[in-house]
Order: C-alpha cells, then sequence, then structure tokens
C-alpha cells in the first residue's frame, strides 16, 4: 500500500511534536556514545536543513522532538536524520534491516496554547519511563538545558532563548526560565497523557 502524503502538514513556521520508535520496540540506543552520535547528527541537520528545536528526550527505544520549521522540509529534516543515524547504528553494531517503526510519527502543535504543554511533556518523558527519579538527572533530555546543568552534547543545540522569549515577560528570560521549570515540576504527577492526537489544540485551531 502507498504511503500517504505528509504535504498537507509539512509547512513553515509550523511547530511539530515529532517521535520515532523502535522497530518492535527495538532500544535504538545501547550505548551514551550512540545518544551523542544522535545529538551530532541532529547539529549537522539542523546546519543544512535551518529550523528551531525547542525540546529533546532520547529514551532507549524512541526519541521525542519539538521542532518550529522554517521552511516546509520536516521530512527532509527526519529522513536526514535517521537516515544517517542508522547508517552509524547497523555499522556499529553489525546488522541490517529496519531500526525504525515505520515511519516517523508527528503532530502538529496549536503554539498559540500548547507551547509550553508540549515542552512540559517532552522533557517528562524520562522520568515517566522512570528511567531517573529526578527529572533533572537525566543526561539526554533538554530539560537540563533549561536548569543550566552542563551538558556539552546538547550544548547550542537547543533554541532556548527564543523558546524562553515567547513566554517572557518583558524581555525577562531569566524569570520566563524559572517559570518553565516551575510548570514542568508542577506537571510530574498530572502529565500521564500516553497517546498523542494528530492536532495538539482545541477545535477552533483544527
Amino acid at each position: 500500500m502507498p504511503r500517504k502524503s505528509r504535504k498537507k502538514i509539512d509547512q513553515p513556521a509550523t511547530l511539530y511534536h515529532v517521535v520515532c520508535r523502535g522497530n518492535n520496540q527495538r532500544k535504538i540506543f545501547r550505548h551514551p556514545r550512540d545518544y551523542k552520535k544522535f545529538l551530532r547528527i541532529l547539529k549537522e541537520t539542523k546546519e543544512k536543513y535551518p529550523f528551531y528545536l525547542y525540546t529533546v528526550s532520547l529514551i532507549p527505544n524512541h526519541y521525542h522532538l519539538e521542532i518550529e520549521t522554517r521552511e516546509p522540509s520536516l521530512s527532509k529534516i527526519l529522513h536526514q536524520i535517521n537516515t544517517s543515524y542508522v547508517k552509524y547504528f547497523n555499522r556499529r553494531y553489525n546488522c541490517s534491516g529496519h531500526l525504525f517503526q515505520d515511519r516517523f510519527y508527528c503532530s502538529v502543535v496549536d503554539k498559540e496554547n500548547y507551547f509550553w504543554e508540549l515542552a512540559r511533556y517532552i522533557d517528562l518523558n524520562a522520568l515517566k519511563a522512570n528511567l531517573v527519579k529526578k527529572i533533572e538527572d537525566y543526561r539526554w533530555s533538554s530539560f537540563r538545558v533549561y536548569a543550566k546543568i552542563k551538558n556539552e552534547f546538547l550544548e547550542g543545540l537547543i533554541d532556548k532563548e527564543r523558546f524562553l522569549q515567547y513566554w517572557g515577560e518583558r524581555g525577562d528570560i531569566e524569570k520566563a526560565r524559572k517559570n518553565y521549570l516551575q510548570f514542568v515540576r508542577d506537571g510530574i504527577e498530572i502529565i500521564k497523557r500516553k497517546k498523542e492526537p494528530c492536532f495538539i489544540s482545541d477545535k477552533k485551531f483544527v
């Protein structure tokens, strides 16, 4: 069966929640070196196909990205990331075949109302997966960037100032940063969603 085109939702200046899962729940990250390599590929792709990246969470068998496109190139972005990583993974572990489950999943997000909500969902993912007891302890999440915890692998990758300016009060980035950290911590007990809709929005936005 032919794959459905994504052109209808592949638009510039659009906020997306992107998820890619390992085939048959297979681990796509087996070693710290794999996470580092993926983040390097993400940086290289960002240079080739410019986009804004606000949050990221790398879980052993899948990953989440909060991306705002600058050109209608989401498919190119994800193709570049996944193809490069699969080549690395298969070479490193001497295997072949599909690493990822089908094509990537993406939601178009209502930036006006769900910008921080989506970011919180992504940054809490490792905690929900019981990978750590404290969200700031997880090395492969953008939360550490906003918490000002040194992370050389994410440095320069997350567009944190643009993210914080969107909700900053009169340009007070530091206040916005603290507000976001509290917003994430407040959501530890209330973010329980297991399946995301095609659009994260209200009916008017859809």
